[in-house]
């Protein structure tokens, strides 16, 4: 504490502070908090865990539950990358594992079914539920998700009356049904089992509302008991029934349009349907009568052969703010693990990859996109249950222009004179200028006046307002709020210093163990690497720990033994139970865990040191280094060979591929079959090798270049144009491994 200034300040004097800064205002006073309506969704688990909904957000255990879901095809990973995705999805935070189930995928011709290998529904289902998470079958009939005919097999592709009450379509798509519900038999939710959620349909803005209420007639007919229904926001339906809950979807990215699109309304905050209105084009519901969510927030978007472009994680990361910040309480990404297309069921234009751009990739590599992400998770995750019933309230004058970068875009969600604002500063396909912004928010009792915050370009912000934990209330804080972990009656805060802020928080005298006077606040500055330390008048404990940027991008948050704890490394984590995975490209690792004494790396086979630093038990450790024995690939213009080593040594998980080329796009194939491919955007492309036979070549062949493809940077292009198709550079990269149980 010796290295923090110490200021005793009445609230009226941090306005002095705010002159050289852009001041806006946000009226919270005249908030009307109405109870919550209940609606007919609920369950309960033979463990005792209750699982419901209510018009503004969903409980477990009739609290607050803000869940995050995410997409992961099983039919588009090898089974056996199926267990080490589920793990990479929870481990970046999500609870949710949503899928599709393509009809032409399992209906092979006529009356003849395939649930084997990668099409083992079940199986899939089975892993999610041992690493603790729920599952949302996605179950059409007609479905999209790029899949050749929507997911239809073609005669049924071919049949007048789809995707309608027609008693042949009917007939047909109750056999899938019977089918799905053969194979999930007693995995639901209500029977011990990880399926939650169910959707019916998928985007059917067109059809009729009966055919929704037929469709969940026929799934309960072949077994499927969820604890929630639901239909993509775009879809027709009987609200009045209340059978289904409408879930949106927003992509930033839009793969379906030239060079990927361009700027979007999703970064402008706004009220519910106004911003439906402007994804959408129509809403088809009372968006009043169901709790807020998304099955499609897009974490990227499918490239085509025309249409190329590059998934920004700052982007992905200010939409998916943008979402929280209007009043989503729950989060569902399209996608959050890539895949392959199945040979022969792609839609049309489509390549063999189905990468995405997603946050973890088609070969299970994690994008930066994930760490970013992470982020907010984490938020999420630890402070959710808060945030779920609070209302938004937007200033009076809010932006509305994706070009107008000068104003400030900014929103709050507020309940009972307590909060979260939202500040941002990134727009898609705009650059957007620093901004230095005081923002003061009107409550019924008092107003709240942040100084200033310098709001870098192509940033987000999110701040807490009088946040009470353990007994101490946090008037304001100017860094980014991350995390919490509990130990007894120490609550420990992890906030992030947005860049080239000097953050402070604000505390107030009256709930610490010190004597202070009503309307006085304790402001400190908030330094990496200096804890901060309070007491209460109960007796319980505030530590406030402020981390840099890069250190939030590295955090992780999971449970070692039952004690609630936060690691930071710059390699990927997969955790377990029982384990912590690190896998990076570098032999030498470093991780760091909170709080100090949490994990003990007794009896584990890698030599650790420790230190102890403010809080942190610090360890390291160092593998052996590998020089991979894959010799030269032999290079004769478009095509490349390549033979892979037969044995890897133990601390390698894998070799990872790092190549650069110049052309449109790059197959890759064994024994003359493509395997996958890769459109060319600028980014190098990396392939995990795992899934390749280790004593059969591996081949690459370029196409070339056409005038067609667009969404390219120009510079790019003409270098293409110049060269002609080029291997510029292959690289075999190992990923080295360290497993470290508990």
């Amino acid at each position: 504490m010796s290295k923090v200034k110490l200021y005793w300040l009445p609230v009226a004097l941090l306005w002095i502070c705010t002159a050289r800064a852009q001041t806006y205002q946000l009226d919270a006073s005249r908030i009307h908090d109405e109870a919550p309506q209940t609606i007919p969704f609920s369950g309960y688990g033979p463990q005792g865990i209750k699982l419901s909904a209510n018009n503004r957000y969903f409980l477990k255990n009739d609290k607050p539950w803000f869940p995050v879901m995410g997409e992961m095809h099983y039919n588009r990973v090898p089974p056996h990358e199926w267990e080490s995705g589920i793990l990479k999805m929870k481990s970046a935070g999500l609870s949710i594992v949503a899928t599709y189930i393509f009809w032409n995928e399992h209906e092979t011709a006529p009356g003849v079914w395939d649930w084997k290998g990668n099409r083992d529904l079940r199986k899939f289902v089975e892993l999610c539920a041992k690493h603790d998470m729920y599952v949302w079958l996605r179950i059409g009939p007609w479905s999209h998700g790029e899949q050749l005919h929507g997911g239809h097999p073609e005669w049924i592709a071919k049949m007048p009356g789809r995707r309608s009450n027609d008693p042949a379509y009917i007939s047909a798509a109750a056999k899938l049904f019977d089918q799905i519900g053969a194979q999930v038999q007693g995995l639901f939710f209500k029977q011990g089992g990880a399926i939650i959620g169910t959707q019916l349909e998928n985007e059917y803005a067109s059809g009729q509302a009966a055919h929704i209420s037929t469709l969940k007639e026929m799934a309960l007919a072949a077994g499927m008991r969820p604890v929630f229904w639901s239909v993509t926001a775009n879809t027709v339906f009987d609200q009045d029934k209340m059978e289904v809950i409408p879930l949106q979807g927003s992509y930033c990215y839009r793969g379906w349009e030239r060079g990927g699109g361009g700027p979007t309304d999703d970064f402008l905050y706004g009220d519910d349907q106004w911003i439906m209105t402007g994804a959408l084009g129509k809403v088809y519901y009372d968006a009043s009568l169901f709790p807020r969510g998304l099955c499609e927030q897009g974490a990227g978007s499918q490239m085509t052969y025309q249409n190329r472009f590059v998934v920004a994680p700052h982007v992905e990361e200010a939409h998916l703010q943008n979402q929280v910040g209007r009043g989503m309480n729950l989060i569902g990404y399209y996608m959050f693990h890539g895949g392959t297309q199945t040979p022969g069921l792609k839609e049309p234009g489509l390549p063999e990859n189905y990468d995405f751009q997603a946050p973890v990739g088609e070969f299970g590599i994690l994008h930066s996109s994930y760490r970013y992400l992470k982020i907010l998770h984490h938020f999420i995750n630890d402070f959710g249950g808060l945030l779920a019933p609070m209302q938004q309230v937007e200033p009076d004058n809010p932006v509305r222009d994706v070009y107008n970068t000068k104003d400030l875009r900014f929103i709050a969600r507020v309940k009972n004179n307590s909060g979260f604002l939202f500040l941002n500063n990134t727009q898609v396909r705009i650059p957007m200028p620093d901004k230095k912004v005081s923002v003061s928010v009107k409550l019924k009792n008092e107003t709240i006046s942040f100084p200033p915050v310098d709001l870098k370009g192509q940033t987000n912000l999110l701040l807490p307002f009088n946040l009470t934990l353990n007994d101490i209330l946090i008037k304001y804080a100017t860094a980014q709020l991350l995390a919490k972990t509990e130990d007894g009656n120490t609550t420990t805060l992890f906030l992030v210093k947005p860049e080239g802020t000097e953050p402070v928080i604000a505390i107030d005298r009256t709930t610490l163990s010190a004597k202070g006077k009503p309307g006085d606040i304790t402001v400190l500055n908030l330094i990496p690497g200096t804890p901060l330390g309070f007491s209460s008048k109960t007796g319980k404990k505030l530590v406030v720990i402020t981390l840099t940027r890069k250190e939030a991008e590295q955090s992780w948050r999971t449970t070692i033994n039952g004690k609630s704890v936060l690691l930071i490394s710059d390699a990927d984590i997969i955790v377990t139970n029982h384990s912590l995975q690190l896998e990076q490209e570098r032999p030498g690792f470093t991780l760091k865990v909170y709080p100090a004494g949490a994990l003990s790396i007794a009896g584990n086979n890698t030599a650790f040191s420790r230190k102890r630093i403010a809080g942190f038990d610090v360890f390291s450790a160092t593998v052996q280094a590998y020089t991979p024995d894959i010799k030269k690939p032999s290079v004769t213009g478009k095509e490349a060979i390549l033979l892979l080593p037969e044995n890897i040594p133990a601390q390698v998980s894998g070799l990872m591929l790092k190549i650069s080329y110049l052309g449109a796009s790059c197959d890759v194939l064994q024994q003359g079959k493509v395997v996958s491919d890769n459109l060319v955007n600028g980014s190098p492309w990396l392939i995990a090798t795992n899934r390749f036979e280790k004593n059969i070549p591996v081949q690459f062949r370029i196409h070339d270049w056409n005038d067609q493809i667009t969404g390219l940077d120009p510079e790019l292009v003409n270098e293409i144009k110049t060269t002609g198709s080029i291997f510029k550079s292959i690289e075999a990269i190992p990923r080295y491994s360290i497993l470290i149980n508990f």
